[in-house]
């Protein structure tokens, strides 16, 4: 064989196997699109949402309120008491319907977050801001073994009073 007939065998090769590898890729998502548009459940639709042209970032945001909590911080004198409400912003209310039962999750997570918190710090300039993402994180970690934590986007302070 020559050395042209060996580079033609070669571009031959490399057209037939790109050919393959792209007829393997879209049989597939056309296969697991057209299983997940019969499955009655809606199970398999979240396996192709990638080459859905509605995307879940189009939905508008719900805001679901959580109860209020009052937690007592220590100051130089006396104690103190923080009133605090939240909201948690999500995408898919109707997959955390059942967001109250876990209450009591986020009022420990929030008692251990303010047990180390003083009336001072909490009553300084800019103290908001930090406290609203120690908040977001402390929900978020309370709720990081149930399956609601994937459809949390943001955790808000709706409510903040230090007396």
């Amino acid at each position: 064989m020559t050395k042209q007939q060996l580079t033609v065998i070669f571009v031959v090769m490399i057209l037939t196997s790109a050919l393959v590898s792209a007829g393997t890729i879209f049989g597939g998502a056309w296969y697991l699109k057209n299983s997940a548009a019969e499955d009655p459940s809606g199970n398999a639709s979240s396996l192709m949402s990638f080459f859905s042209s509605s995307s879940d970032e189009s939905k508008t945001p719900s805001f679901l309120p959580l109860d209020k909590v009052v937690l007592s911080v220590k100051g130089k004198k006396q104690n103190h008491f923080v009133m605090i409400e939240l909201a948690i912003e999500t995408r898919h209310p109707e997959k955390i319907e059942n967001l109250d039962n876990y209450t009591p999750l986020i009022r420990n997570a929030l008692l251990r977050l303010f047990n180390n918190k003083s009336y001072e710090s909490l009553n300084k300039e800019g103290a908001v801001d930090s406290l609203e993402n120690e908040v977001k994180q402390t929900v978020l970690l309370a709720f990081e073994k149930t399956d609601i934590v994937r459809e949390i986007d943001d955790v808000l302070l709706t409510k903040y009073v230090v007396q």
